[in-house]
Parts: C-alpha cells; sequence; structure tokens
C-alpha cells in the first residue's frame, strides 16, 4: 500500500509497508590506488578507527584509505573526529581525516573534502575539491588567499559536508552544534553525478616507499545526517523550552511594521517624546499583519530594526513593541524572553528584502515631512539574539534594518540631537524572507575589491538554485562584473546576469545594499533591464548632497544582496510596470494606472495591506542610450482600496532644503501574500510505490525524478535516517515489522 504525505519542512512523498529499513549498513572500506591496506576498528565507546595508508588526495591522483557509502541526491553529513594520530609529524605534516563526496573508487575520481589535519604541525582545517576526472586538486575557488581555517583541538572537532543540486559547502566546528562555514563552490554535474560515495578519508600523506611500520590512525564517531532543522542550543546546552518554533526553510514570509508614538505622545517615563531627542526611541512597534510564518523583533531603535523568525509564541513574541508595559523592552538578548525565541535568519540560508510602506511622515522634531527608503546591513554584528538558521546555536544576528531619511530635511538640530539621528527614520516598513531551500536565485556580493569580477559576500552566501547553470571555478564572475570608472577603480555601477535568463522578457531582480559605512545616509539601488536581455544594470548610489544621478558609490560602500523573481513563479502577482503606467510583464491578478507624475495605483482584488506586503524596485532608465539609470527611491501605502507606490529623487532646493519631487520611472513590484505567498518553482511530489517481490519488498518512485533522498522511521515524528543502498530510485527491503519511508529534498 502506499500514501502520501506533506511535511512542513520540506516537499516529501511518504509510504509505510509492512517493512522496517535495515540498520545503517556498516561502511565499507576500500584503499584507493594501492596504499598500504588500511584497517577499521571498532571502540567500545562507539567511535572507530580506521589505520589508514596512502600518499596523498592532491595533484591528479588519489591514493588513501575510504570507508564510505552511496548516495543518491542531496544530502548533508557530519562527523566527529575525535583524534588523529601520527607516527612521524615530519613525514606526515599533511595527513588527513575527513568527509570526502567522490564520483568513483578511481584514483582520478572527482571530489570535494573537508579535512582535519594534524595539531602538530597544522593545526588547521582545510577544504578543497579535483572539479575535472584525473586533473588536478585545488584550493576551493571562494578561498583565493589559503584554505585552511580553525583549529584542531581534539577530540573536540566536527567536519561537515553539505551537497544541493551541483553546489557544496563545507562546516567545521570545536563546539558541538555550533558550526561555522568554511568554503563552498558550485561543480560540473557532469563531473558530480546524482550517484556519489559519501564517507570517510582517511590519509597517510607519506611518500611512495611507506611501509606498514608507519600508520595514521583517525578516530571518527557519530557519522550521521545534519538535523535539518538544526539541534537548537544555548551555550552548547539543549534549548528545551526555549526552543523556537516553525523553521523558515519551506516558505517566504512576509510582516508589515508599524510604528506609532502613544495617542498623549508621552513615552515610558512620562515625558513628551522628542525626535532625534534623548528620547527617540521610545516609538512603539507592532505588527500590522504578517505569515504564513510569524516575525518577531528582539531589538529596535529610531531607524534600526533586529528581526527573528518563526518565534515559539507568535503572541508573546511581540510583547516587547508596546504599548508601553511591564515586558516593554527594546533589546532583548535572554533567550527566555519570547521575541528571543525564534529563529535568526542567516545569509547564508536566504534573503530578506524589504520596502516603505507610508509614502511621507512628519514628526514633532522640527524637520518637515520627510520620505524614507532602507538598507540591510550584513555580517555587521546586530547587537541582539536569536537561534541561528545555519545551526540553531543561540548567538548575534547577522542582520538588521535600518531605514533612513531621503535627503537632508532640516537646517537646524533639537539641543539634544545629533547629524547623523536626523537622518534615522521612523517610519513604517515591509519586510520579507527568501528562504533558498525553497528554490530561489538569490545572492550576496561583495563590494569590488579593484577587479570588475564579482566575489560573493562571504562563504556560501548565495543560493544553491543560482548556481545550478554555473559550472567555471570564479562562479560569481558569471553572475557580477563591475564597471570600471575609467580610473582603474570599481564600485557603484555592476551588471548581474543570471545564466539562462533574459533579463527584458523572462523575470524581475529585486536589490538591497547591504552596506554599514556611510553614517546613516544609506544607499539604494537601481535594477533596470537592459533592452538586449542580457543583464540588469546596477546602479548603487549613496544619499549625500551629491545629487547627480552620474555618481555613484564607490568601491567601499557597494556590498548589496539581489533575489531574481521569474514571471512563471507559481502565485506570482506582480511584475513590471512602465513608466506610463502600463504593465509590461508579468502576471496577471493586478491593475495598475499612473495617476500622475510619479503616483501609480496598484488594485489587487480582495487584498489590504493586512493580506500582505509590496516589494518595490526601480527598474528604470533616466537616459537609456547612455544607459544611465534611474536614481529614484519608491515607497507604498495602502489609500482607499488601493496600493499607491510613489518614485522620488532628492534635488537640492532653493531655500537650503532638499526637496522630493515625483518622477515617473520603470519599476518592479511583487506582492508577498501573507497566508498564500508565490514560490519559486512548482514542485513535483512524487509517489512511492511499495511491491511485494518473493519474500522482500520493492521500492521505488519515478525513474524521471531527480534530488530526492529515501528516509526511513519507527513513527511520522521521526527520528528520520537516510536508507542507504537506493539506485535508480529503487531498493529492496526486507519485510519484519512497521517502518515509514518518505521521500525528502
Amino acid at each position: 500500500m502506499k500514501f502520501h504525505l506533506l511535511r512542513p519542512a520540506c516537499l516529501a512523498a511518504l509510504a509505510m509497508a509492512g517493512a522496517a529499513t535495515s540498520a545503517r549498513a556498516d561502511l565499507s572500506l576500500a584503499n584507493i590506488n594501492n596504499p598500504v591496506a588500511g584497517a577499521r576498528v571498532n571502540n567500545p565507546d562507539g567511535s572507530f578507527t580506521i589505520i589508514g595508508g596512502g600518499g596523498d588526495t592532491w595533484d591528479n591522483a588519489d591514493s588513501f584509505t575510504y570507508a564510505y557509502e552511496e548516495r543518491s541526491g542531496d544530502f548533508d553529513v557530519q562527523v566527529r573526529v575525535v583524534n588523529l594520530v601520527l607516527g612521524d609529524t615530519v613525514q606526515q605534516d599533511s595527513a588527513k581525516a575527513s568527509i570526502m563526496a567522490r564520483a568513483g573508487l578511481t584514483p582520478g575520481a572527482a571530489n570535494v573534502q573537508i579535512n582535519a589535519l594534524a595539531t602538530d604541525p597544522k593545526n588547521a582545517i582545510e577544504s578543497i575539491y579535483r572539479p575535472v576526472a584525473d586533473a588536478g586538486t585545488d584550493d576551493m575557488p571562494d578561498r583565493p588567499s589559503g584554505n585552511t581555517s580553525g583549529a584542531t583541538p581534539y577530540p573536540d572537532v566536527w567536519l561537515r559536508l553539505r551537497r544541493v543540486g551541483n553546489h557544496f559547502t563545507t562546516f567545521y566546528s570545536n563546539k558541538a552544534g555550533e558550526w561555522t562555514v568554511l568554503s563552498a563552490v558550485a561543480v560540473d554535474p557532469a563531473q558530480f553525478p546524482q550517484n556519489l560515495l559519501i564517507g570517510l578519508s582517511t590519509v597517510n600523506h607519506i611518500s611512495g616507499s611507506e611501509d606498514a611500520s608507519l600508520r595514521v590512525q583517525a578516530t571518527y564517531k557519530d557519522f550521521s545526517n545534519t538535523p535539518v532543522p538544526p539541534l537548537t542550543i544555548i551555550d552548547g546546552a539543549p534549548a528545551g523550552d526555549k526552543a523556537p518554533g516553525t523553521f523558515p526553510n519551506a516558505s517566504v514570509t512576509g510582516v508589515n511594521w508599524k510604528i506609532v508614538v502613544p495617542a498623549d505622545g508621552l513615552g515610558p517615563n512620562g515625558s513628551p517624546i522628542h525626535y532625534n531627542g534623548a528620547n527617540k526611541n521610545e516609538y512603539i512597534l507592532s505588527v500590522d499583519g504578517q505569515g504564513p510564518i510569524s516575525w518577531s523583533a528582539p531589538g529596535y531603535n529610531q531607524g534600526d530594526i533586529d528581526f527573528d523568525l518563526g518565534p515559539r509564541d507568535p503572541v508573546a513574541a511581540l510583547e516587547n513593541t508596546g504599548p508601553y508595559g511591564p515586558k516593554y523592552n527594546r533589546a532583548v538578548t535572554d533567550p527566555a524572553a519570547a521575541p528571543a525565541q525564534a529563529w535568526a535568519p542567516s545569509p547564508r540560508d536566504g534573503i530578506v528584502l524589504g520596502s516603505i510602506r507610508k509614502l511621507s511622515q512628519q514628526w514633532n522634531d522640527g524637520a518637515p515631512a520627510f520620505h524614507g527608503f532602507l538598507f540591510c546591513p550584513t555580517f555587521e554584528g546586530a547587537s541582539r539574539k536569536g537561534f541561528s538558521t545555519l545551526d540553531g546555536a543561540f548567538r548575534n544576528m547577522d542582520y538588521y534594518f535600518s531605514f533612513v531619511k531621503l535627503g537632508e530635511t532640516a537646517s537646524s538640530l533639537p539641543a539634544d540631537a545629533s547629524p547623523a539621528a536626523l537622518r534615522e527614520a521612523n517610519i513604517d516598513l515591509s519586510m520579507a524572507w527568501f528562504p533558498y531551500a525553497a528554490g530561489w536565485k538569490a545572492g550576496y556580493v561583495s563590494a569590488p575589491n579593484g577587479s570588475a569580477n564579482g566575489v560573493w559576500r562571504a562563504h556560501a552566501t548565495q543560493s544553491p538554485a543560482l548556481t545550478s547553470d554555473i559550472t567555471v571555478k570564479n562562479s560569481a564572475a558569471e553572475i557580477v562584473q563591475w564597471a570600471d570608472d575609467g580610473n582603474g577603480s570599481f564600485g557603484g555601477r555592476a551588471q548581474v546576469k543570471i545564466p539562462g535568463v533574459n533579463t527584458a522578457s523572462d523575470g524581475m531582480l529585486f536589490t538591497i545594499s547591504t552596506d554599514d559605512s556611510t553614517d546613516n545616509r544609506g544607499a539604494f539601488i537601481t535594477a533596470a533591464p537592459a533592452a538586449d536581455g542580457s543583464a540588469w544594470n546596477v546602479a548603487i548610489r549613496i544619499d549625500d548632497e551629491e545629487h547627480s544621478p552620474s555618481v555613484y558609490a564607490d568601491d567601499g560602500q557597494s556590498d548589496f544582496a539581489f533575489l531574481y523573481v521569474p514571471y512563471t513563479a507559481p502565485g506570482l502577482v506582480g511584475g513590471k510596470v512602465a513608466a506610463n503606467g502600463t504593465k509590461a510583464g508579468g502576471s496577471s491578478g493586478f491593475t495598475v494606472a499612473r495617476a500622475s507624475a510619479g503616483r501609480y495605483e496598484i488594485t489587487i482584488p480582495g487584498k489590504t495591506a493586512q493580506d500582505g506586503m509590496l516589494l518595490l524596485q526601480n527598474a528604470g532608465y533616466l537616459n537609456a542610450s547612455e544607459g544611465l539609470t534611474d536614481d529614484g527611491v519608491l515607497a507604498w501605502e495602502y489609500i482607499n482600496g488601493k496600493f499607491v507606490v510613489e518614485a522620488r529623487h532628492a534635488e537640492a532646493g532653493t531655500s537650503g532644503f532638499d526637496v522630493f519631487p515625483t518622477r515617473d520611472t520603470d519599476f518592479y513590484f511583487v506582492w508577498v501574500d501573507f497566508t498564500q505567498p508565490l514560490k519559486a518553482r512548482q514542485e513535483t511530489i512524487p509517489s512511492l510505490a511499495i511491491e511485494r517481490n518473493g519474500n522482500n519488498l520493492l521500492i521505488s518512485w519515478p525513474a524521471n525524478i531527480s534530488g530526492f533522498t529515501l528516509e526511513s522511521a519507527p513513527a511520522v515524528h521521526g527520528p528520520w535516517t537516510t536508507v542507504a543502498g537506493a539506485a535508480n530510485n529503487q531498493l529492496t527491503v526486507t519485510p519484519s515489522a512497521t517502518t515509514l519511508y518518505r521521500l525528502r529534498k
């Protein structure tokens, strides 16, 4: 018999039969390329020691001892390396205990590996790979300055290797459950097929004259699948009842934040709130619609919000957002507090974008009404905490959102204000999270460093889906190219190309600045498609006194992130709106009209600002023939049944104040529904079939379906483990007791 089950964290098919999965078969042992034969010794504590031989896993032919199994499709495995014992630190200076994924047992097979080296003399962890069979082994391409990191204080050494499609990521740790990304690489699927050998590589690293008297001994423990979602921990201990709720890896989710002051204008101490003054932070933050996964704000102050996803208790998670009361607290770092019992999203797991959702705002700070825009500092040391989606550890977050005023809005300041504070903006905003695991093509780009070739912001800060068509070593350079300013400097202007995508007809690019070096001025970005469909022309500009659209951010201010949304995305409501207010691409489900210069009215039948949010992206040109992109910023507000979008830019006014006229421009928009958000792709959910074959059972799924892993468990709630030995999407098992089977992607 068979049936299907959709699980929240992954699209899966599941079947149950009167059969038990056999215990995970012991790893096969192979001595590749004729080393002195290795051996395995099982230890009383559950660990096992591989006594290995061989010269090295380098150049174009390897020689080592390999304990392995076969896997099909994606995987995420980890192991603890308890010890690495050498006989001679001089001759065996680069002996290794490793996790390796390998295309076969031939000496020159393509492979990716993460290696723990001996504490004496190396004391490091390295990641290397052979991208092409029988070719040379190389450092990983995202580590141009060296392939090693970390240390090896045995027994506290953990290694991890993950495959998603043709994208591999390596991790290491010196504390159980707290992972650091070491490296990432996109490989050629022709060299790394669906079926690979996965296992433990033990390398003696000694010359061809090796003999049985000089061995390396590597002791391993807990070679297993990495849990998804990760196990939540606080200072190395299980989080228990402080753990977060829904893991945010399967669905887009959005939130509308609302910022107000009490009706009486008084702060929690009874003093009048004076924006940009001493109590400038005492506004009230609330949620004006969110979902399908809830959000929390464990920290906020004027112009900044820290945010987490999937709180354990969505209602209690907002207890620090006001109105002022006994639990009101703008800065939460205690895991016992409900706002912090949530997932801190990682730029290695997805991308967060945002938009201003109020057309203008005026407070009591002596300045006139202002217009806002936002950016998202990334890896800048957010001060509040959550449980990292990367590894489940309770730690400081990687992100926060900054929202600022467009241009200078006042020439005088309150007595207790600072010039920097004057640029910060309290204004309603929206955020949306797009997880890589759901199939989105997105990435975080580092500011250029004297080269036209784009590089990623950090290791593994791009989605595996984005690299599905990338096979060259420096994959970021295929996607991002910086423009030379004519003087050999780069920054502020780039071209973004998605392989196989016609930018004029296939979809939209949404961007956000991730830089935080502008003293609360911020950067805003245009992503205008080239007329020939070859690229998006991305322009990054700083909001400063220089209002010329031909002046761009310098190379140190050009960090940004981007997301590609195809017009074929299931559930898409959105598209490109031309400057004259007509549809220029995208979906049905909305109407749009130009109300006046730079002002557009979008109608989405049956939807209000409590049902969802808009993401906006300036996609226009000021002068297409010269490639000069628009320098305006966009905001939206729900007014009288319409989603009103305005495009404004800053100009120097005649009275000494900047002015902010509206101006027509092309733009992209996406509606993020809080109940049924758009998806990156249409998932095909295969059926598992179970048939009797003599005294055995044959489990199978369609041969044309790839990327799924067969797992089994004694009950629906798990624990789920990978079933080894599946080949060509089928596996024969011996029935013994009730067991659940599922496919996981």
